[in-house]
């Protein structure tokens, strides 16, 4: 009997944990650095009201990926804010995002920022993740 339950719950199992193709055509090194690996879709907004000292009001762009599936890591919420203006200038980075468009992202989020990512809290705009922070985002077709 206790065989036959070990059965079952191999077969219920999800069988297949492959990655979309485009993780698959990113350098070995570049996979490995990856501490977070999702697939989203893309999004853009403002930020509230930043108050000027000259009495003048701002908008700061904030951008994130709401995400759709978690391949490696733990996400808590339901999107990811990162800082597009600050993306890394490498060919592992699509160079133009595109709002509603679907994406693998590749992070490495620093302490701080993995421990909010993980308990779903907010992470500010100002604090969005950039750099090095950010391996590799490619468009999924």
């Amino acid at each position: 009997m206790k065989y036959l339950l070990s059965m079952a719950l191999l077969l219920l199992a999800p069988q297949d944990q492959r990655l979309p193709d485009a993780f698959y055509q990113l350098p070995e090194q570049v996979r490995e650095k990856a501490t977070l690996i999702i697939t989203g879709t893309y999004g853009e907004g403002r930020s509230p009201c930043i108050f000027m000292p000259d009495g003048s009001r701002r908008w700061a762009l904030v951008s994130w990926f709401n995400v759709t599936k978690v391949y490696r890591g733990k996400v808590g919420g339901k999107s990811i804010s990162i800082n597009s203006a600050m993306l890394p200038k490498t060919e592992d980075v699509s160079g133009k995002l595109e709002v509603g468009h679907k994406y693998l992202v590749l992070l490495r989020p620093n302490d701080e920022s993995m421990k909010l990512i993980k308990a779903g809290g907010h992470v500010p705009f100002w604090e969005a993740l950039s750099d090095e922070e950010i391996i590799a985002i490619a468009e999924l077709k």
